[in-house]
């Protein structure tokens, strides 16, 4: 069984969005024949978008004089106005694994204001999307490896997706990919990239900045991975501080404790009794409309509590969800929520290309036993993050990684760093770390919110105005005083009037 890792960062909210053909000729730019645009949408649905779709031939190995050829996917849309600028927008996915073409349609709305005035060039980082995908057969019900504590079948599952791999994924890494968007630059004449980073993807923004700081106008880091810290060794404790976050706001909502009461301790003992007894349970597929039977475990209730942290929005359905588990021993919504959650991320994400990332960039910098919290601080998730980790990584081959990679990124570029206070992965504290670096920086941390802020309340304003002035410092933020969070639904009807 091929073992999804919810070691992945990033869940991008859909949402509605979609650009005309006339709306979006209005600032079309020359580009050179050669280059093979043609007309072509992206996403699906009511968030699809029309586009300018092409790909790029770059090295497999870029040291190598005589390397295969592998093809970059890429997709331009253009500026809504015409604008004698030349610099460009692009979005940089997280995960490691996902795709920004298919990413960006679903969260377009957050960059609307800057798709006014700036084309955006979005490329599938190799190894995801259209770029060469590395993918692995992934069990519709799999977890994520940091709950199995079964590190043989981890790594004989790792090995078995090296084995179907079609590229060398040694070549898959950060530092590797941020070649190819020079390449992509140089190719579409761009003379300036306005780099968005998501994530993971705050990762590439910070290592291609690092490579080629003349080629970078505004940095815009949203839940900031800093290169000087190994992904892997705090994320249990990390999930626990965004748990406890959602539990004392729900403590401190009238509506939310008088119908749940405490959620904290009660959880714990619900996590202690499937640990004794797993349920099996039967419930309606959302997906099939069938029914369906499985044994539900605390690695569910786990996954689903970590999944659903990432979002306000869905950490708003949790205590309703646990509180009908916890006194009516019903399951069935809490396994609905697991299987969504782990479908959706093994779909979006390139296993292959996910594991080269973290093989290469995070585990050699880990130790077996250092996600192991002192009990008074013990996890939900348990202690196998780190082993489940590295034994995914015993064969996979470490690729390749330049030798200032985890070094602090020392820059003047202006930057906007963007945190959730209940982010479940990317806490405040980390873009504190980044923006230490970072001299024309400024840090927005959005109270209550989780994983992601571009898309939330006057952001996309915020976002807009800080392009077009490429200074973090004059933007006006008393809009996001104004900004609540989902208030937690009581019942089936919703939250209190």
């Amino acid at each position: 069984m091929v073992r999804q890792s919810v070691l992945a960062l990033s869940c991008l909210t859909a949402s509605l969005f979609f650009i005309s053909p006339d709306a979006s000729a209005a600032g079309e730019k020359a580009l050179d024949p050669a280059l093979g645009f043609t007309d072509c949408s992206i996403g699906a649905g009511a968030a699809k978008l029309v586009a300018r779709c092409t790909t790029l031939s770059v090295p497999l190995n870029p040291d190598a004089a005589d390397s295969d050829m592998l093809e970059l996917s890429i997709a331009r849309i253009p500026a809504r106005r015409q604008s004698a600028s030349n610099d460009a927008f692009t979005l940089l996915a997280g995960g490691p694994g996902q795709s920004a073409i298919e990413s960006f349609p679903a969260v377009a709305f957050a960059f609307r204001h800057i798709m006014k005035d700036h084309d955006v060039i979005l490329v599938d980082q190799r190894g995801t999307g259209g770029s060469a995908r590395l993918s692995c057969p992934q069990p519709a019900d799999s977890l994520g490896v940091e709950f199995d504590d079964d590190t043989s079948a981890i790594r004989e599952s790792a090995e078995a997706c090296l084995n179907e791999l079609e590229h060398d994924p040694r070549y898959f890494t950060t530092s590797v990919a941020v070649r190819d968007l020079e390449h992509v630059r140089e190719a579409l004449g761009v003379s300036r990239w306005n780099l968005y980073g998501i994530s993971y993807g705050t990762r590439v923004a910070l290592h291609y900045l690092r490579r080629y700081p003349d080629r970078v106008r505004t940095l815009i880091l949203d839940a900031v991975v800093p290169p000087t810290v190994p992904l892997g060794p705090d994320i249990a404790a990390l999930a626990q501080r965004s748990l406890d976050i959602i539990f004392q706001r729900c403590a401190d909502s009238p509506g939310c404790f008088d119908a749940f009461g405490n959620l904290e301790t009660a959880t714990r003992e619900l996590l202690d009794s499937l640990k004794a007894r797993p349920r099996t349970i039967t419930y309606e597929d959302i997906a099939s409309g069938r029914l369906t039977s499985m044994e539900f475990t605390w690695q569910h209730l786990a996954v689903t509590l970590r999944l659903l942290s990432y979002s306000s929005q869905t950490a708003s359905i949790l205590p309703s969800m646990l509180h009908e588990a916890i006194a009516n021993d019903n399951f069935a919504p809490l396994a609905r929520q697991a299987m969504l959650q782990t479908r959706s991320l093994g779909d979006s994400l390139a296993t292959g290309m996910h594991h080269s990332v973290i093989c290469t960039e995070d585990a050699p910098f880990m130790s077996a036993d250092s996600d192991e919290p002192p009990p008074s601080t013990a996890s939900y998730m348990g202690d196998s993050v780190v082993p489940s980790l590295l034994a995914t990584c015993a064969s996979w081959p470490v690729g390749m990684i330049d030798d200032d990679f985890r070094q602090a990124v020392e820059s003047a570029i202006p930057a906007l760093i963007l945190s959730g206070e209940a982010d479940p992965i990317t806490p405040p504290a980390y873009g504190d770390k980044v923006a230490k670096s970072l001299s024309r920086s400024r840090h927005i941390v959005n109270a209550q919110q989780g994983h992601m802020q571009a898309p939330f309340g006057c952001m996309p304003i915020l976002l807009a105005q800080f392009i077009n002035t490429a200074d973090a410092q004059v933007l006006d933020t008393a809009c996001l005083e104004r900004q609540r969070v989902l208030p937690f639904f009581v019942d089936a009807n919703g939250p209190l009037p």
